[in-house]
């Protein structure tokens, strides 16, 4: 019997992560591999390098943070329940910090898929980017899906004035 394939995929809840699933299970899907969906999280504050970080971190119980992470999970994978249909689905709830999870289970796998959250320098500089951690620690290729446009609304037809005969002096 042939050994299916892996595809692991990061969600946190964000709709960037809910894109990478989406797109897990597709590409999953066309190779044959069975999905692992990985949760994680910390309770405590991430490794920061050079000066502390002039913002506070949060702390959450760690019975309220698995709650938390698991209702998140559980959105995510609403989202796409018509697209897993009859794949081999794995839930995975780590808690780690989130961007040494996912390495440690890119160990074996075909494919890491994660989100793009489109920080800005300073949050990536002072928490990290997971999607930069895994770029240059995973063991096997990262698949980063870059976040979706905003639906613009459709702008109301202008408006045209005609020019004033005389001047407006």
């Amino acid at each position: 019997m042939d050994a299916k394939g892996k595809v692991v995929v990061g969600v946190d809840g964000s709709q960037a992560s809910v894109d990478a699933l989406r797109w897990a299970l597709e590409e999953a899907r066309r190779r044959d591999a069975e999905v692992h969906v990985v949760t994680a999280w910390h309770t405590d504050p991430p490794p920061v390098e050079g000066p502390p970080p002039v913002v506070g971190m949060p702390y959450h119980a760690a019975e309220e943070a698995l709650t938390a992470q698991q209702a998140q999970q559980d959105q995510a994978m609403a989202c796409v329940a018509g697209e897993a249909q009859g794949m081999t689905v794995y839930r995975h709830m780590v808690s780690q910090w989130p961007p040494r999870a996912l390495v440690h289970l890119s160990t074996g796998a075909d494919l890491l898929v994660l989100g793009r959250q489109g920080h800005s320098w300073v949050a990536e500089k002072l928490l990290g980017s997971v999607s930069a951690y895994c770029l240059r620690h995973a063991r096997c290729p990262v698949v980063v899906v870059p976040a979706r446009k905003p639906v613009q609304q459709e702008r109301p037809n202008p408006v045209v004035v005609q020019a004033a005969p005389e001047p407006l002096y």
